[in-house]
């Protein structure tokens, strides 16, 4: 059976991207690894998305070819170290990586707003100042407003998404999901997110 030579593209170019997706996921410890240490987290992580994927028998091949073109992109560096290259993620890396997470959360629009805000609110420690820049990223990402530092805000319905941030994260009572049926002066708010004037 012949494959349309598009749908053969794709297909390929598709499996790239859940290659590369899955190495800079096992870098994102910011741990320095070898192909071969990558190799057993990144295929399990592959394998999720791609379960018809076949590899070749050393796979560790398609990784280094994978690695190398993340290279070419900037998104992770190479070090030698004991005699033997280990990769890194790059800063671009990290921000890919970020960005592909957030894409992995949406929040669905009703056809009618209900009239209430989701509001979020978080006080994370200095000492996990990473986890904080991550959750305005995530939630700048998925359409927020931010009223205050750590107060953002949202008319629609986004309790799970924001439990399984919480979730990822581990925040637990650092971050607050609050529901209000009104807040002053929301006339900005309302413009902000084309929502009808009271």
């Amino acid at each position: 059976m012949q494959h349309n030579p598009t749908e053969t593209i794709v297909r390929t170019r598709a499996r790239r991207g859940a290659l590369e997706r899955a190495l800079l996921g096992t870098l994102v410890t910011g741990a320095l690894m070898t192909v071969a240490m990558a190799a057993p987290k990144m295929l399990s992580l592959v394998k999720k998305e791609h379960l018809d994927l076949v590899l070749p028998p050393d796979p560790r091949q398609r990784l280094r070819e994978t690695a190398t073109r993340l290279k070419r992109k900037g998104l992770v560096a190479f070090e030698k170290r004991n005699g033997r290259i280990h990769m890194r993620l790059t800063k671009k890396g990290a921000a890919e990586v970020e960005r592909t997470r957030v894409g992995m959360y949406t929040i669905r629009r009703p056809r009618r707003w209900d009239g209430r805000w989701r509001i979020v609110i978080f006080d994370i420690r200095e000492k996990r100042r990473a986890d904080r820049t991550r959750v305005r990223h995530l939630l700048q990402g998925l359409g927020f407003h931010r009223l205050q530092d750590s107060v953002w805000v949202h008319p629609y319905d986004c309790e799970e998404v924001i439990a399984l941030i919480k979730t990822e994260l581990r925040l637990g009572a650092d971050l607050l999901y609050i529901i209000a049926d009104a807040i002053d002066f929301d006339r900005r708010l309302r413009e902000h997110f084309d929502l009808p004037m009271q």
